[in-house]
């Protein structure tokens, strides 16, 4: 049986106390006989001295928790025994990260608390934390297989995105609705701009605030690059014959970041620890038919697609398409470490969302940011001050010259849902058949910050691209948008490619 005593009551201990017995500021006054704003003041002043009164009701309090409840508190105390001068740097160093702000408020809202109680919680966090701390290696298909069983147990998952090969099925964690829309579709699609859309609400679970601060914490302490700025998020979307039809809206990088998109977190601690239980994901997106109402939740996502550029045959190598793929750095929130197709990006607006509401202008934007060296577009803390980002006149030497000769051929694959946090996915083909682009301007092609190497292939080693497809280091969403775009690319190409043998469909 585990024993606890403390001497005397500080607010850390008793915040600890809170997030043991998993109770709400309102609950927790409530059991104590107190107000719900002293609560607050105890997250948000770490040197307040509490009364007798109040030590003894703590007292009485902690005898009477469970056995479980006494261990996390036990657990939670040691991890917050960081020094008040630790904490008082973490807070000098929030008050200073002004691109953390916005994200700290929304966690306030999410809590229902007073303006401040947010940035206290993440400092006490930050002062506990020793920097980034790795989730160990997981493979894309485990975390597959454990979001298939995961929702495999309510009727009606179907659509699962799955590789066929002559070594074997990989399944992913990618999802259609109905119309099978992993399939390259002949239509038009069309996207449009819901000015008027209520925003979902979210409970601000004590599971839930505590990875959300975690996240932040980090993120102070320079593991991750945060950026919170305006997102669309998807609330309807439909197959039809003439191709996809999307609706979006706007929200804000950290309503997701902040909730849906620790989905992902969870799932790969929860795998390398051994362990099945996943309390995040049973409040946030608990069942199938919850992946497939995106109106309901901060749904966001964006395109990713397969960049092939054309060049002359030289020596042994025939003609052929350079096929760029990065190994995602660790500041990124999603798919730290992995590989994916370049670009890789959330579907966002510069300044006018409804005329950037297409994805492939975000997939050009992109492009231009993640490959050619165009700085990129930030508005964390603000709109810009130019009127249109977006202008040629702003463009690298490179997307101008693809621009005015019409050389890139853009094509959106298809459409999926991510089981990893509910996101959605337009995996794309970018392609540029001119040999002219490779010759002038391979030289200045160079990743951005967001990948730690850019690896090269072939079009036509088909050896190479079997590896590829099936390396356990990419994301799901990233291995759809690849084998989408070889598909796609032969058909537009056939003499520069030679595809090993694989099919791509849905269960």
């Amino acid at each position: 049986m585990t024993s606890v005593v403390v001497p005397t009551w500080q607010p850390a201990d008793a915040v600890c106390l809170q997030q043991a017995l998993r109770l709400t500021n309102e609950s927790f006054a409530e059991t104590l006989g107190s107000a719900a704003r002293t609560v607050a003041k105890w997250h948000a002043n770490p040197a307040m001295k509490l009364t007798t009164e109040m030590q003894a009701a703590l007292d009485t309090l902690l005898s009477r928790a469970t056995e479980d409840a006494r261990q996390r508190f036990a657990e939670l105390r040691s991890a917050g025994a960081g020094d008040s001068s630790q904490v008082a740097e973490s807070v000098v160093a929030l008050y200073g990260a002004t691109h953390l702000h916005s994200a700290l408020e929304f966690l306030d809202e999410l809590r229902g608390s007073a303006p401040g109680i947010s940035l206290a919680a993440v400092a006490n966090r930050s002062a506990a934390l020793n920097g980034h701390e790795p989730t160990g290696h997981v493979d894309r298909g485990a975390v597959a297989d454990r979001l298939l069983d995961f929702y495999s147990t309510e009727s009606g998952l179907e659509g699962a995105v799955r590789i066929r090969s002559t070594e074997g099925d990989m399944m992913t964690s990618l999802v259609t609705p109905k119309g099978g829309l992993a399939h390259p579709k002949t239509g038009v699609p069309s996207f449009r701009f819901a000015r008027r859309t209520a925003a979902p609400r979210t409970l601000g679970s004590p599971d839930l605030l505590a990875v959300a601060e975690t996240r932040l914490a980090h993120c102070l302490l320079g593991g991750t690059r945060f950026s919170d700025q305006p997102t669309y998020r998807l609330v309807d979307i439909e197959a039809e014959r003439d191709g996809i039809r999307a609706q979006f809206a706007l929200t804000t990088f950290a309503r997701y970041a902040l909730t849906w998109d620790l989905l992902e977190t969870e799932v790969l601690t929860a795998l390398a620890a051994g362990t099945s239980v996943l309390p995040l994901r049973e409040q946030l997106l608990p069942t199938a038919r919850a992946v497939l109402e995106p109106s309901a939740r901060e749904c966001v996502g964006g395109a990713l697609a397969l960049s092939a550029f054309a060049r002359p045959a030289s020596g042994n190598r025939p003609a052929d398409y350079v096929l760029l793929v990065q190994q995602r750095s660790s500041r990124v929130l999603n798919g730290a470490g992995r590989i994916a197709v370049i670009p890789k990006c959330f579907h966002q607006p510069t300044n006018e969302a409804a005329a950037e509401v297409d994805v492939r202008l975000t997939l050009l934007r992109e492009m231009e940011e993640e490959l050619f060296g165009r700085v990129e577009t930030d508005n964390s803390l603000g709109p810009s001050s130019v009127a249109d980002l977006l202008h040629p006149s702003r463009m690298t030497p490179a997307m101008r010259w693809l621009t005015e000769s019409s050389a890139l051929d853009v094509h959106l694959n298809g459409f999926a849902y991510n089981l990893v946090a509910g996101s959605f996915e337009f995996p794309a083909l970018l392609a540029v058949h001119d040999e002219t682009f490779w010759q002038r301007f391979g030289g200045d092609i160079e990743a951005n910050w967001e990948a730690s190497g850019l690896l090269r292939y072939s079009s036509a080693d088909a050896d190479g691209l079997a590896a590829l497809l099936h390396d356990p280091q990419w994301t799901d969403e990233g291995l759809v948008a690849c084998a989408l775009g070889l598909k796609r690319l032969a058909q537009l190409n056939p003499e520069r490619v030679r595809l090993p043998a694989f099919q791509i469909g849905v269960s």
